[in-house]
């Protein structure tokens, strides 16, 4: 009798009777499936009657086999500390996973385990969007589903779900008592609002329950501050006045902060993969214009533990660097004149497409797509009889006007390339050389992965791939799809309901979209990846969360998967992986808590770990190589007060062991223990006071002690001293900012310099403390010898920032001019800023002028000055023949004749500064018909088209034109221009003449701040 495999118990018992009925013994695999399901009962009834059911049956029930112990072990310790008691109990915890890599599943177990511990409510906060809203309830009902009602008695735990919008009128109290509660709300204001209404008026006994939220993506809108408009304040004479900035929390933030002090037991965990902006908060709770905000600020960290199936920044940027492995095929270079064509709609492109050099990056890599796609559908077909699907993503830009164009150049290239294909015209070598070399490339890395293990499978043959890829072209069956994916309700229509995945259809599915493709979206089978966003100054945490690509991936999909982006791109990713691992390195070398409780962040030049606005109230500090940091602007005590400290200060320096063992410039070794311990003693003879004017530079020690830290710690605790005395620095500079160099030069800080290569050097300068009067001002001391010590950073170090406070450094002066445009439609004033005095250029008020003021046209700025039309388009003008054949928008010269519409603007406002110490004076503009527009575009020896002003690359007017041969053609299109737009303008209306004596207000030393 062949085996069977029953369902259920039931099924597999009646099996055995229905032996015994004809005398027969049960089979022996009867009864191991019946002891099994046996197993399973006992293992339920122990699940049931533990301490910790819900964590069991969540462990018992583990997808992927046996729950990792290293898992197991986040969970648990975890909600240890969720749960603790404290006086910080109430600052967040942190939950930190590599993108896609398990944060979800991880986080779930954290709330199972919690409601075993006592939790009675969790709150999981999504990103603000309906998909990832539904895609997380749905997700908790798949994963907590061994928990739903039931009228049985013995069921310990019952687990309900719910979104916000469907309970916010109120929950029943007897469904609160019997069951354990689980809801959704998106970060997105009416959500938030309803979620505090819940507990503050429609079911106020919630109150009284235990609440744990769980903040998904919580580096996004949780987080965002910012500045307030203040009421102008001016002193007797009506100069105005200096005023601290005011920065309050943005909506969201603010409604989040506001429920989290509604219930009185909550516990908040922070969830995500890029958590830059949370470790640079300030530290506990914070203090905004008298409110208090509670504290941001993860209190501790979580590492989520990485799969194995789980493939990321490792094998893109650091595996791939080895020519013998198979990630080394991952990057592909696109030129950045590929990504310029994507971005800036230019219809000649449609007429050449496959023939253009510019965007034969493009061609190449949707080539590799059908043909890795071809490749993996013939193996899994044979090996598993699967019909796999696969997918692309284009992410380029944001403009959603920019993702059809995209989508118009895609489906051309296609066109072309299924031709090529269906016809078999291998005459055309545009097409047919980017197949050959695919195939080969593809053949190297496979053959790659079989010798390093990676991948056991097969490479089919070229002429099978072909059949393989001509079956996806069949006009019968068209078994591929391009789709553009840049809003919410796109996502809900494309959302596999039981994965959150975004939903495959055809064999070949490629989707084209901006930042929607980003946080939270899963991509099953991603075999390509093409990525062009290209800001001015990268954002890692942005960045990152780009990297749909990352994930759980078959080692047979990554054989044949291709990265393909710019040079420039892919040297930063290759940057923002080694600043993540550096961050990683530090919690897992157990750095993450110190004395100070400092994060470090890494950083450069081109890459910022979050957005300015995450970060307003912190007081961000930066560490840089060779770099000095001393504490400025302090008081002293009296010598009676402080005397004693600095005779230790003195023993500890001289008395340490390697003090007699002082090279030829000074410099000896001083353990690090001790050198904190008198960095402290230094700090308490210090005085911080309001009526010092410098108590916003009470924690300049404290940041030299972070500093420090991670000094020692890329130095392995080595620091070098320096020790001089008898120094009479005064305090107080000439102009009456603090003086910051208590080191000399030639003798102090160039030899530090030279010193600290591989360690850190701090200088300890002792200064006589004397006092020193001038114009009857003590610029001096208090008459007390102290310890001015100040640390050079070593070389050998990667740039870092963090932040351990909410202090603020520098003022802001407020300059209120609303009142220029009194009487005035807003919508009628060009406004701009003008380089230069105003009054010299346009005259006094009431001044009648013949002046003119041009400006140049670019896509960046076409805003301003062009109206649009009902489909957001720049407008035409019905009047002027469009030059359809050369459509290069803003930049199409149109036969010498400006096609578009201005926008009829009365008045101009200008005004000569971005900050509050501009002037401005409005202007009256003559008619419309008194200005003019000139073609003004100047193509360079390259062929670009130069920007006027700033004499930057506008769109390059050069694409080399390959025929079916590959013979290359050079073609510059000068069928392109800037225009150039002078207003007329007949009158000076008002002027605001900023007279503040900004030495005054802020003092020297806040202006070089």
């Amino acid at each position: 009798m062949a085996e069977v495999i029953y369902k259920t118990k039931a099924e597999c018992l009646k099996a055995i009777e229905t032996l015994k009925v004809i005398g027969m013994e049960p089979l022996p695999w009867m009864l191991q499936q019946l002891a099994a399901f046996e197993a399973k009962e006992a293992e339920t009834a122990n699940i049931k009657n533990s301490e910790t059911p819900i964590w069991d049956t969540l462990k018992a029930h583990y997808p992927y086999g046996t729950m990792p112990q290293e898992k197991i072990d986040c969970v648990e310790s975890t909600v240890e500390k969720l749960l603790e008691e404290g006086d910080d109990a109430e600052a967040p915890g942190l939950l930190l996973g590599k993108i896609q890599c398990g944060k979800t599943d991880t986080f779930e177990d954290i709330i199972g385990l919690s409601f075993d511990k006592g939790i009675d409510i969790a709150i999981v906060l999504t990103k603000g969007t309906k998909p990832l809203a539904e895609q997380t309830r749905m997700r908790a009902k798949r994963d907590y589903r061994y928990f739903k009602s039931s009228d049985d008695l013995g069921q310990k735990s019952t687990i309900v779900i719910y979104d916000i919008l469907d309970i916010w009128r109120g929950l029943r109290q007897a469904t609160v008592e019997s069951s354990k509660v689980f809801i959704v709300c998106k970060k997105e204001t009416t959500n938030l609002d309803h979620l505090i209404d819940l507990f503050k008026k429609n079911s106020t006994f919630l109150k009284k329950k235990k609440v744990l939220i769980v903040d998904d993506e919580a580096d996004f809108a949780s987080r965002n501050y910012k500045m307030v408009k203040q009421q102008a304040l001016t002193d007797e004479n009506g100069l105005p006045i200096a005023q601290d900035a005011e920065i309050e929390m943005a909506k969201i933030s603010q409604q989040i902060d506001d429920f989290r002090k509604i219930p009185e037991f909550c516990r908040y965990l922070q969830v995500t993969a890029t958590p830059y902006c949370l470790y640079l908060q300030p530290q506990g709770d914070l203090n905004l214009n008298g409110q208090w905000i509670k504290p941001f600020k993860p209190r501790f960290t979580s590492l989520v533990p990485i799969h194995e199936a789980y493939v990321g920044g490792k094998e893109y940027f650091e595996d791939s660097k080895n020519p013998d492995s198979m990630y080394s095929h991952l990057y592909h270079q696109v030129e950045k004149k590929c990504m310029d064509v994507l971005l800036h709609e230019d219809k000649r492109y449609l007429n050449n497409t496959v023939a253009s050099g510019n965007i034969y990056g493009l061609t190449y890599s949707l080539v590799s797509y059908f043909m890795a796609t071809a490749i993996r559908r013939i193996q899994e077909r044979e090996t598993k009889n699967k019909d796999y699907k696969t997918s692309f993503i284009i992410h380029v830009g944001l403009d959603k006007k920019n993702h059809e164009w995209q989508y118009k150049v895609v489906m051309r290239l296609i066109e072309s390339i299924k031709k090529a294909v269906l016809d078999d015209d291998q005459s055309d070598q545009r097409i047919w050389s980017a197949i050959d070399v695919n195939y080969d490339d593809f053949v190297m890395s496979n053959q790659k992965g079989k010798d390093e293990g990676l991948v056991s499978i097969d490479m089919p043959s070229k002429d099978d791939v072909m059949k393989e890829i001509r079956a996806i072209f069949n006009p019968s069956k068209n078994n591929y799809h391009v789709q553009i994916v840049n809003s919410d309700e796109q996502v809900a229509n494309l959302l596999d309901e039981e994965t959150g995945e975004l939903r495959l259809e055809t064999a070949a599915t490629i989707f084209i979209g901006g930042s929607i493709l980003d946080r939270g979206i899963t991509v099953k089978n991603l075999l390509s990846f093409f990525y062009g966003r290209n800001p001015n100054s990268f954002q890692q945490d942005t960045v990152l969360q780009h990297a749909r690509m990352f994930g759980a991936r078959s080692k047979e999909d990554m054989a044949v998967t291709r990265l393909h982006t710019t040079a420039i791109i892919h040297k930063i990713l290759v940057r923002i992986n080694d600043l993540d691992n550096q961050l990683r390195e530090w919690f897992l070398a157990g750095k993450d808590q110190n004395e100070q409780n400092a994060t470090f962040l890494g950083f450069d030049k081109d890459i910022k770990p979050c957005a300015a606005q995450k970060i307003k109230p912190s007081n961000a500090i930066t560490i840089k190589k060779q770099t000095r940091m001393l504490p400025v602007g302090f008081w002293t005590g009296t010598k009676k007060e402080i005397n004693k400290t600095t005779e230790k200060i003195d023993s500890l320096i001289e008395n340490s062991a390697n003090y007699r063992n002082q090279d030829e410039n000074g410099f000896f070794e001083m353990d690090k223990e001790t050198v904190v311990n008198i960095l402290k003693l230094i700090e308490s003879t210090y005085v911080y006071d309001k009526k010092y004017f410098n108590d916003d530079r009470k924690n300049d020690i404290k940041e030299m002690l972070c500093a420090l830290v991670y000094c020692t710690y890329k130095s392995s605790d080595k620091i070098y001293a320096l020790h001089r005395t008898n120094r009479n620095m005064s305090r107080i500079r000439e102009n009456g900012g603090y003086i910051d160099a208590p080191d000399d030069g030639r003798t102090d800080t160039q030899p530090s310099r030279a010193k600290a290569i591989d360690a850190p050097v701090v200088m300890f300068i002792r200064q006589n403390g004397e006092k020193t009067i001038r114009n009857g001002e003590n610029i001096g001391w208090n008459q007390a010898p102290f310890y001015w010590p100040v640390l050079m950073t070593q070389e050998n170090i990667e740039p870092v920032m963090f932040a351990i406070d909410q202090g603020k450094k520098g003022k802001v002066a407020v300059v209120e001019g609303s009142d220029i445009l009194d009487g005035i439609d807003p919508k009628e004033v060009l406004r701009l800023t003008f380089k230069g005095d105003l009054e010299q250029a346009f005259g006094k008020e009431g001044d009648v002028v013949e002046q003119q003021e041009s400006r140049s046209l670019k896509e960046t700025t076409a805003s301003k000055y062009l109206q649009k039309d009902e489909n957001g388009n720049w407008a035409k003008n019905a009047d002027v023949p469009f030059d359809e054949a050369h459509d290069h928008g803003i930049y199409s010269y149109n036969n010498g004749e400006f096609p578009f519409l201005l926008k009829p603007y009365k008045y101009m406002l200008l005004r000569n500064r971005h900050d509050a110490r501009a002037d401005l004076i409005l202007l009256e503009l003559t008619d419309m018909d008194k200005w003019e527009i000139i073609a003004d575009g100047d193509i360079n020896e390259k062929g670009d088209l130069i920007d006027h002003d700033t004499q930057k690359v506008l769109m390059h007017c050069t694409d080399t034109i390959m025929d079916k041969d590959m013979n290359k053609t050079v073609h510059i299109d000068k069928t392109v221009t800037q225009w150039i737009i002078v207003f007329s303008i007949k009158k000076v209306l008002k002027f605001r003449k900023n007279a503040i004596d900004w030495d005054k207000v802020f003092g020297e030393e806040n202006e070089d701040e």
